[in-house]
């Protein structure tokens, strides 16, 4: 019996649980957005979930973050790294915790290596070009394919069609997905940053990731632009998650969108090899 099309409303219909953060981690991000928050105040909140403290503190001490001497003192550790990187940390280390699932169909260790690989490249992005904060960049980078892993929670003979579709026509996971569903798993990553009350740009981004004209003319463009250019590098080293089976090409608006010439796609490809290693210590001190 043919699948019938299911719309974004009916995905959304079928979670009996929202994948949700911990309020020490909602409360983490409220802050890092208050121009008057103190150090102490983070910690103050940190320290509530002595888990999530331990873990900040033993990725703080990690070569990933190369800090010149240790740091046993949490809030000592906010200070050193500032309060976005500390974000960052606490946003990881809850995402990894809430999508722990396995399935047949999907290969959950390939979505997190490219998860992590995304993240650095795109905080290596917005280093360079300086369209948003690197911390920012990075957090776009984890969290944009987490629609995907809604999908293959709530809508698992979909994926497999859609994984099928991609593999016979050489088709993107996004574009298969628009040939089975009348949704894909940008929109359900944007209302999943919603109910998370992350950051308006961090939702547009996501939202759009596949799409320029989506924000044209708006400040999210370069977002949007860094997010398609993670994903072509991610191709070109074949760092990709199930579903993928396109060939790597790249809308020829990110250049312009993210002020960069074609000497700058060397550069930042003799730099991805290190992100994978980095990657790989990440996902070890966060989903550890």
């Amino acid at each position: 019996m043919p699948l019938s099309r299911a719309s974004f409303q009916d995905i959304i219909e079928r979670i009996h649980t929202v994948p949700s953060l911990p309020e020490v981690v909602m409360q983490v991000c409220r802050l890092v957005n208050d121009p008057h928050a103190s150090a102490a105040q983070v910690n103050a909140i940190m320290v509530k979930d002595p888990a999530m403290a331990a873990k900040m503190l033993r990725m703080v001490n990690s070569v990933y973050y190369g800090l010149p001497e240790p740091v046993n003192d949490l809030e000592k550790a906010i200070v050193v790294l500032g309060f976005k990187t500390v974000r960052s940390i606490a946003l990881s280390v809850s995402v990894l915790n809430a999508f722990q699932q396995q399935n047949a169909n999907f290969n959950m260790k390939s979505f997190w290596a490219h998860s992590a690989v995304s993240a650095g490249i795109c905080r290596l992005i917005a280093s360079k070009t300086k369209i948003c904060d690197p911390e920012l960049a990075f957090i776009i980078g984890l969290l944009k394919d987490l629609g995907k892993l809604v999908l293959v929670e709530n809508a698992g003979e979909e994926v497999r069609a859609i994984i099928a579709v991609a593999r016979e026509f050489r088709l993107s996971f996004p574009a298969a997905t628009r040939k089975v569903m009348d949704t894909d798993d940008a929109e359900l990553c944007a209302w999943l940053m919603q109910t998370w009350n992350l950051d308006v740009d961090l939702i547009q981004a996501v939202r759009w990731q596949y799409d320029l004209t989506g924000v044209e003319g708006k400040p999210q463009s370069k977002l949007v632009a860094m997010c398609q250019f993670s994903e072509y590098l991610c191709a070109l080293k074949k760092i990709r998650v199930s579903g993928n089976c396109d060939e790597a090409a790249l809308d020829p608006q990110v250049w312009n969108q993210l002020g960069l010439d074609k000497t700058a796609l060397v550069e930042v490809l003799t730099v991805v090899n290190d992100e994978v290693d980095n990657a790989r210590q990440f996902l070890l001190l966060a989903g550890g």
